[in-house]
């Protein structure tokens, strides 16, 4: 069923009139636009030598992962960035709507500094597991109350997910949650429509402020990227040497990562 179906559906069941529902889905950006300014619009593109001699040689521990949220426009060989994590909207990276499990695996003190690259799938384009981003983590929050609070007013509100489909921050409510009620959902405002929310019974969202698998694996760390060392790509240029395991790897240094590294030919 298609995106604009399952939210046509999701208006008539909640009784919306026919001219809101199209007013609904007429403003919804569905695909999160690349920076066309900013330090990550600098790093957007860059061929493996480039990125190489940027960053070849730098420290700490990397992650690697498959997004299924990447699609690619065939006419132009452009990647689509249909899914809310990695959200690279208001000059920041952020990771904190997909992957939880990979995210609880460390404390929000140990990933700053660690490295996360994003592969597309392999079915999407020549059968290849295609770099997407890659980024270095420059801090960690352990509830989206906290990097609310820790965020830049107009950057925030570019990522709320109560007010962009693709958002990834969750607004907290008033008085500002502290302690355990953190990881309460009613303490944030909920998404009227949102890619985690396709309908008012949707409650895809709450995993998000609460992860349904913390008592085993912990609450996953909600991870911000440096700007300076945040990479993008919006089309097939590097790509992974091998296929791409579903789930993630961990790698000890990001020089390990970079081997595994191949230029499209």
């Amino acid at each position: 069923m298609s995106q604009s179906k399952r939210l046509s559906e999701s208006c008539t069941s909640q009784k919306v009139d026919a001219e809101t529902v199209f007013h609904v889905l007429k403003e919804l950006q569905t695909v999160q636009p690349f920076p066309s300014k900013g330090r990550i619009a600098k790093n957007l593109g860059l061929s493996l030598p480039v990125l190489k001699s940027e960053i070849g040689k730098a420290t700490g521990e990397a992650y690697s992962y498959v997004l299924s949220t990447i699609k690619i426009h065939r006419e132009v060989a452009k990647f689509e960035q249909h899914g809310s994590a990695p959200n690279f909207q208001g000059g920041v990276l952020t990771l904190c709507t997909c992957k939880h499990q990979m995210r609880a695996t460390r404390s929000a003190k140990d990933w700053q500094g660690g490295w996360v690259a994003g592969f597309t799938s392999s079915k999407i384009y020549a059968g290849r597991n295609w770099l997407f981003y890659l980024v270095k983590i420059d801090a960690a929050h352990e509830a989206h109350s906290d990097i609310w609070k820790a965020m830049a007013v107009n950057t925030r509100n570019a990522k709320a997910a109560d007010t962009n489909f693709l958002g990834d921050i969750f607004r907290p409510k008033s008085p500002h949650p502290t302690g355990d009620a953190r990881f309460t959902p009613g303490r944030y405002f909920a998404p009227t429509v949102h890619s985690h929310r396709q309908h008012r019974g949707d409650k895809g969202w709450q995993n998000d402020i609460h992860y349904g698998h913390a008592d085993k694996y912990g609450h996953p760390s909600l991870l911000v990227g440096d700007p300076r060392n945040t990479f993008l790509w919006d089309e097939p240029m590097i790509s992974f040497a091998a296929n791409h395991c579903r789930n993630f790897f961990k790698w000890a240094s990001l020089p390990e990562l970079f081997a595994q590294l191949r230029e499209a030919k």
